[in-house]
């Protein structure tokens, strides 16, 4: 007998925004629902690509991670229960803020 479930798809791509930035994504779905998700803003600062902030939906929700120099992290829940909404939001809020991210993340580094 045959499973009516369709099998889960897998994408991912980079979306170019400098040279130095890029936003990563990876999501799944499943009969056309997104399922799981990951957006990662990251740049490459003092010849390293670093991570800046990540949308994901690990630990079976979605969430925000912003980034730190010193390789921690702070999680912010999103109140987003249609993982094809906050992915949706996720890319949005990246493409709007890179710039102020990055700029955040470098003064943080520089520790001003």
């Amino acid at each position: 007998m045959k499973s009516s479930r369709e099998p889960r798809r897998s994408e991912r791509f980079v979306m170019t925004l400098t040279l130095d930035d890029e936003i990563l994504v990876h999501l799944q779905r499943e009969s056309g629902a997104v399922v799981k998700f990951s957006v990662q803003y990251r740049a490459r600062i003092r010849g390293e690509w670093r991570p800046i902030v990540r949308f994901d939906t690990a630990h079976q929700h979605a969430h925000k991670d912003v980034c730190y120099p010193d390789g921690t992290q702070e999680t912010q829940e999103l109140e987003l229960d249609n993982y094809g909404i906050a992915l949706t939001h996720a890319l949005r809020d990246v493409k709007m803020q890179w710039e102020f991210y990055r700029e955040r993340y470098e003064r943080w580094q520089n520790g001003t």
